[in-house]
């Protein structure tokens, strides 16, 4: 059994603490308009024994753009000395914004979030968007392949604070956990919105800008579906 192979130091205090290790979705970003917040569950399946003073952490980060939602998720052990949570938005709303949880602690399976709570509670008491503007922006948060592909991405209208259309390559990395992918929606600015966040507790990240361009083609008649657009992967 797992707790028979906890070793414990002179004075009797684990030298070796078990940590859970489980993810949600399996090393990827789990992305849709779909997710429901109030049922996503963080499933704990797996637990590792770490080593001599790491600790357990836990951090889930929450990617918002328009009705679409993306959730990426790492816990396991960690060098990093304990903390107590962490909830704050790294890009707050209105427009796309990126939101985290973060903790690192030194108690058996300490480390047992499962659902998204601590982000629920962050989120509502975020400014409510009631004023946009006439411009919009495509609106996925996805896989290139899969999540974002053309017939897949929205046009959302702006907020007034948003008028910029952003796109980029994301790419979260940590243990298991290795997802790249595609944002798009409204930001401030079209510009690094995690310029200052290369690291999210234990994920190391990446940002690529990618080109926003709007079709033009001459002589082609308005579409009923919005406007096109083209995106340029950096």
């Amino acid at each position: 059994p797992l707790a028979s192979r906890i070793q414990t130091q002179d004075h009797g205090t684990p030298a070796f603490e078990p940590c859970a290790t489980a993810l949600r979705p399996g090393g990827h970003l789990h992305s849709s308009s779909a997710v429901n917040f109030n049922h996503w569950k963080w499933l704990l399946l797996r637990s590792a024994v770490c080593k001599l003073a790491e600790g357990c952490e836990e951090t889930l980060v929450l990617i918002e753009t328009g009705n679409r939602r993306g959730v990426v998720g790492f816990k396991g052990c960690s060098p990093a000395s304990s903390y107590p949570k962490q909830v704050s938005y790294l890009v707050s709303p209105p427009g796309l914004s990126i939101a985290s949880y973060s903790r690192v602690c030194r108690t058996y399976l300490c480390n047992n979030l499962t659902n998204l709570n601590p982000l629920l509670k962050l989120k509502a008491k975020a400014p409510k968007t009631t004023a946009f503007a006439s411009h919009s922006c495509p609106t996925c948060v996805g896989e290139h392949s899969q999540d974002c592909l053309p017939n897949f991405v929205t046009t959302d209208s702006c907020p007034y604070n948003a008028p910029k259309c952003y796109s980029s390559t994301l790419s979260f990395r940590a243990g298991f956990l290795n997802t790249t992918f595609l944002l798009m929606g409204c930001a401030r600015e079209h510009a690094k919105l995690l310029e200052n966040f290369n690291q999210i507790g234990s994920i190391s990240v990446s940002e690529v800008l990618n080109i926003v361009e709007k079709a033009q083609i001459a002589g082609a008649e308005p579409s009923s579906r919005g406007p096109a657009w083209g995106i340029l992967l950096g």
